[in-house]
């Protein structure tokens, strides 16, 4: 029990300090300090992150591709686990190979870790995409980012192959085996994530407004866990404490998977709602409480005395307060636009997975709570309701990276929305009713194995039989995400963010005086408009070519481009409401990064019935706006735009 109370000292007691210098920063010793991080993400691995490409988005999409690479194999494996519950000879005429099923084991260790492995994945990058827009729309190091997915499955690959390899050169002992898939599996795969969490400070740090968003908080929690975790399991095994290994395993399993799970709930929803967060008190208290208490999945007996076991049992309790509060707290903001969220099979698959959470939290809870004290009696169900959490909720939360994160980071269009909608469906409905088969079969076991009954392997055989067949849907919808996932990288549409210089303007004339380019952009002039100063063209009409004269385009007459008219409505309407400026900004930020984009903008201003504007506009609203040209926009640029309209002082002055 003091192992378990000193690593927790530690564990928050680093947190706390960490997270004080995230929101508040390090003074004069940031510019040192970010210097380093990204000489340590640059140049620290003797130059094999140069041969990664670093433009935007390609971390964020790597992690999500090996995500799907093991999610895939996941499928197929859970597949075959629940087939071979029924018929133990299924795959024997693969014995020519090496295939020896025996008692199932080698192939649950497969379902784990690739199941474990794949979520993780493609939440991390799920979560990255939040942190790259929270920043300077990108990540500090994205080659970086993709060099350590990389280095995780690798790692992975290598837990699961080298103690089998060595154990063909030399004789290792099972403590030895099991050394090795320790070193690999935690030890080293967190100081990939920690490589992953410097990439994410220094991303956060370049963010404009001093509020750091909630997808990012869980983000920060989740990778810190991972961290701490991973390294309580290696050195706990390493010394032969068995309470320090069973805290790792909560930390780097629950504790990570939930609050990943929540980063990406946290960003998707809003944006595709146009909506804020509905309530920022459950925000915090679901972030707050996720940490300090124990999660009812993935347990295993905590082998200790009566004051944990009655103190987990409380946590456990109070552990339905994050989960409860956080899956509600999406819920209501999908509600507030609910045709805006079903639009989007991502923030739908999102909104779904946030449904079915409580439900697997409250299955989870009476199950875990038997396994926790050691009683053994729900172990099998137990376990039904783990692997079902993390197909059915995990699962959408994965349609929800691959839907609307992946696009994101790549700027394209998801290739097949219909086929993301089919997905959801199918995972859903697999996940939750090969759950439910499941689960009546353990049950049935567990009923005619107290009752002293034989009869029970064809019984408990039938229910795996449906089981199995049920979740053939959900593996099959995985399957089609992943083909999405390929669609989308290679044949996706490219979106546009950028003002087009092509114009169909040939000639133009300006006056004498000063202008700008930027300035000639958004009047519609392109790079190869033949330019007249000081004189009037004649227009010559025709339907392809179009000669605009100096008398429609001068720039010392006082004209009112559609970015003037639009500030002076949003003025009027802040005034008519008695909003702030502040309060206004609040409102259509809807990912809490301290910058909005062009797309937030756009729906603030047809939700307020201003305008609405079509992409074009609001990229010339955008560009009046933005003062330092990073392309989004700050709070105190908006409030500079509108006192410039209230005060009737023009651009150029």
């Amino acid at each position: 029990m003091i192992a378990v109370f000193t690593s927790l000292i530690f564990f928050f007691t680093v947190i706390g300090f960490a997270t004080f210098y995230v929101q508040r920063g390090i003074g004069n010793m940031a510019a040192p300090m970010r210097q380093f991080g990204l000489f340590l993400l640059n140049k620290a691995p003797a130059g094999i992150v140069d041969l990664f490409n670093d433009d935007k988005g390609s971390g964020s999409k790597t992690w999500m591709n090996f995500g799907m690479i093991w999610l895939t194999f996941a499928a197929i494996g859970t597949f075959l686990g629940l087939w071979h519950d029924y018929d133990g000879t299924a795959l024997d005429s693969l014995a020519s190979i090496g295939w020896s099923y025996d008692d199932g084991s080698a192939l649950n260790t497969f379902i784990d870790v690739t199941l474990m492995t794949g979520l993780t994945s493609i939440l991390i990058g799920g979560g990255l995409v939040a942190a790259a827009r929270a920043g300077a729309g990108r990540l500090a190091s994205e080659a970086n980012a993709s060099l350590t997915a990389i280095l995780f499955s690798v790692l992975t690959i290598s837990s699961m192959l080298l103690p089998t390899i060595l154990g063909l050169l030399i004789d290792l002992t099972e403590a030895n085996e099991a050394l090795i898939q320790d070193l690999f599996m935690h030890a080293l795969r967190s100081f990939i994530i920690i490589a992953v969490m410097i990439n994410v400070l220094l991303t956060v740090a370049q963010r404009k407004g001093e509020i750091v968003s909630a997808s990012n908080w869980f983000l920060f929690m989740a990778l810190a866990s991972f961290i701490f975790g991973s390294q309580f399991r290696f050195f706990g095994e390493l010394v032969g404490s068995t309470q320090t290994v069973w805290l790792g395993e909560r930390m780097s399993q629950s504790w990570t998977l939930i609050s990943l799970m929540f980063s990406v709930a946290y960003h998707v929803v809003p944006r595709a709602a146009s909506r804020p967060i509905w309530s920022d008190s459950m925000t915090k208290a679901s972030l707050l409480l996720l940490f300090l208490t124990l999660p009812p999945f993935l347990l295993s007996s905590a082998d200790a005395g009566t004051l944990l076991e009655n103190l987990g049992a409380i946590t456990m309790t109070l552990a339905l307060l994050p989960i409860m509060a956080g899956s509600v707290n999406i819920i209501m903001t999908s509600f507030s636009n609910a045709t805006g969220v079903v639009a989007r099979p991502g923030a739908l698959a999102a909104t779904l997975a946030m449904v079915f959470f409580p439900l697997f939290a409250l299955g989870g809870y009476f199950t875990s709570l038997d396994v926790f004290i050691g009683l053994g009696a729900l172990n099998d169900m137990a376990a039904t309701i783990d692997i079902g959490f993390m197909w059915t909720v995990g699962g959408l939360m994965a349609v929800a990276c691959v839907a609307e994160s992946y696009p994101l980071a790549g700027n394209r269009q998801l290739a097949s929305p219909s086929s993301a909608s089919l997905s959801t469906m199918l995972i859903a409905f697999g996940g939750v009713t090969s759950t439910v088969a499941k689960l009546m079969g353990d049950f049935t076991e567990k009923a005619l194995l107290d009752s002293g009954s034989e009869d029970v392997v064809m019984t408990d055989g039938g229910f795996s039989l449906t089981a199995a067949v049920l979740f053939y849907f959900g593996s099959i919808g995985v399957i089609l995400l992943f083909l999405n996932l390929i669609r989308t990288s290679v044949g996706g549409i490219k979106v546009d963010t950028s003002v087009s210089t092509a114009s169909d303007i040939s000639r133009y004339s300006v006056q004498r005086g000063e202008t700008s380019i930027r300035k000639l952009l958004q009047r519609g002039v392109g790079v190869d408009t033949v330019l007249v100063v000081g004189a009037d063209v004649e227009d010559e009409g025709g339907m392809t070519i179009i000669d605009v004269s100096s008398t429609l385009h001068n720039d010392e007459i006082d004209e009112f481009p559609v970015e003037k008219n639009e500030l002076e409505m949003l003025s009027d309407y802040l005034a008519k409401k008695d909003m702030s400026i502040f309060e206004f900004f609040r409102s259509i930020d809807l990912d809490d990064s301290g910058l909005i984009d062009g797309y937030e903008l756009q729906q603030a201003l047809r939700n307020a019935d201003i305008a609405d504007l079509p992409p074009w506009d609001i990229a010339k609203l955008m560009e009046f706006i933005d003062i330092d040209g990073d392309g989004r926009v700050n709070l105190p640029e908006l409030d500079i735009a509108i006192a410039r309209v209230r005060s009737g002082v023009t651009e150029e002055e």
